[in-house]
């Protein structure tokens, strides 16, 4: 689940805002409660959905909710989330991930669509050359004909509120205000100066994941959706092998990622994948494809992804899942 305790408020357990939404089951009204038991102690969270129906596909991660913490915040709580602190949640997407950004915050930071990449990537050119270095010798070895990544300055305009005291009564107007945002370059071997929104969706995507992996605020454990997106299946097989080299580098790292492509599939092993699906009331079940019934008859015949291919998902409900 997409839950950790933000940095300085170990109150706010649900990484960004709106996540639940995404998190709770559709068309359910009841609370989110998840509870946890740790050397400190027992400590759980629920979440209460705003009032109103449930909502539309389009309306996901769109609403607030209301969280209580038991016991409050404190330093036993603080004590007992320090290891799920950078737990974080992505659904990357390539227009997001290419647009201008600008950030107040200090490290800035990747958000859960793309958003702010370019502020990042500007930071870490700054601040940490070594590891930007780093980072981009592994877009190299994705793309061998990428020179460099270059960064420019444009003006960007932000709508923001502004409240206004007026005597015993506050005022909100809506403002537009003008702030100087980092934009992305890349130099190929062929082109200069091409624009972040040009490249293909496969390498700015690339370039995202792997400025959250190794970027200013990096992460314990990662959860990816849709992780092959954009990619073709060579190239999804070096995603595999950078993840690999990078948790490698930073054994606490732990990925969870969905995928629907057989050939990223064929690149893990048998014992690494779970297979979803949902039951005819709706809940999510889950299980081992190490479980299927044929999985013995055929393991040493099939690759994963082909494995997956010919089982499917359906047997999770008829013949139930471990998990």
């Amino acid at each position: 689940m997409a839950i950790r305790a933000a940095v300085g408020e170990p109150s706010k357990v649900f990484g960004y805002e709106r996540h639940c939404d995404w998190l709770h089951t559709r068309g359910a009204a009841d609370d989110l409660l998840v509870t946890f038991t740790t050397p400190g102690g027992e400590f759980s969270v629920r979440a209460t959905p705003p009032a109103g129906p449930a909502p539309l596909p389009d309306q996901l991660g769109t609403r607030r909710w209301t969280f209580q913490v038991t016991p409050p915040a404190g330093p036993e709580l603080d004590r007992a989330l320090r290891d799920a602190r950078s737990l974080v949640f992505f659904h990357l997407d390539a227009t997001e991930l290419a647009r201008p950004s600008y950030s107040e915050r200090i490290p800035p930071r990747v958000e859960f669509n793309g958003s702010g990449l370019a502020s990042v990537l500007s930071y870490m050119a700054l601040n940490d050359p070594d590891g930007f270095d780093t980072l981009l010798l592994h877009m190299k070895n994705f793309i061998p004909h990428l020179k460099r990544i270059r960064f420019n300055k444009v003006m960007i305009r932000r709508s923001e509120t502004a409240y206004f005291q007026n005597d015993d009564e506050s005022e909100e107007r809506f403002t537009t205000r003008k702030y100087q945002a980092d934009v992305l370059l890349f130099d190929f071997n062929n082109a200069n100066n091409v624009a972040a929104y040009t490249v293909s969706e496969g390498t700015i995507l690339l370039l995202g994941l792997l400025t959250i992996l190794l970027g200013p605020t990096q992460p314990k454990i990662l959860l990816l959706d849709d992780i092959e997106h954009g990619l073709h299946p060579l190239a999804q097989k070096s995603l595999l092998d950078a993840l690999k080299q990078v948790m490698g580098a930073f054994p606490d790292l732990q990925i969870i990622a969905s995928a629907h492509s057989p050939w990223l599939l064929d690149q893990l092993q048998p014992e690494q994948i779970r297979l979803m699906t949902l039951d005819a009331d709706g809940y999510a079940v889950c299980g081992k494809l190490t479980d299927h019934p044929q999985f013995e008859k055929w393991k040493e015949e099939m690759a994963p992804g082909e494995l997956w291919s010919l089982f499917g998902e359906k047997w999770l409900v008829e013949g139930g899942a471990t998990e």
